[in-house]
């Protein structure tokens, strides 16, 4: 992945279903004044990568590829523009949601790994850290996306996974708690921002 050169921070927010990804990235730019954007964004390829996951008719590389389609598109037209320009960019899921979900759903994590090798680097990704249990009561509590990724063993491997690549990716990211109140748990995400001088 490339190193971001541009004046901008690019903040990622990432985690297992129900974790909380959207609460706190949404949050957290709201906070920073920053730019929020999500993944599969909101561009037609990005649509249509929701339809895909939303059915068990596509295989994993499908699903790999539309991602990668997508990021690379959703890089190019709304977050490097705004770093250019030395905004802060605060994106919930990215690459590592990739990195994660598709080798669960079984395809190779080198090939998927390939495929955003051009992708942006962040300055820091948060993985907000949720068991599959309290993750998936979430989901239900405030109904369910209708995606594939929605079952509780699926989401045992994806939680694993997840807390892996802190080890594995040679980049910034923090593994924060996500069992705690939303309070509590901004706060935590607030903390690590100042530790490193992100804000």
């Amino acid at each position: 992945m490339d190193e971001n050169s541009y004046s901008g921070k690019f903040i990622v927010i990432e985690g297992a279903d129900g974790a909380g990804t959207t609460t706190q990235s949404e949050k957290l730019a709201e906070d920073l004044d920053a730019h929020w954007t999500y993944e599969p964004s909101g561009n037609k390829i990005g649509e249509k990568v929701d339809r895909l996951i939303s059915s068990e008719d596509y295989s994993p590389e499908t699903v790999a590829l539309g991602f990668a389609a997508d990021r690379m598109v959703h890089l190019e037209e709304e977050i490097i523009p705004r770093l250019k320009n030395g905004e802060t960019v605060v994106c919930d899921r990215y690459y590592h949601s990739s990195l994660v979900y598709q080798p669960v759903m079984g395809a190779k994590r080198e090939w998927v790994e390939e495929l955003n090798r051009s992708a942006l680097k962040p300055d820091l990704t948060i993985i907000l850290d949720v068991s599959a249990e309290e993750g998936m009561s979430r989901v239900e509590n405030r109904g369910k996306d209708g995606n594939i990724f929605e079952e509780l063993d699926f989401q045992e491997e994806v939680v694993l996974k997840y807390s892996n690549l802190v080890e594995e990716l040679e980049e910034e990211i923090v593994l924060i708690d996500a069992s705690m109140t939303k309070q509590e748990v901004f706060d935590r995400v607030h903390e690590e921002l100042k530790r490193k001088k992100m804000i």
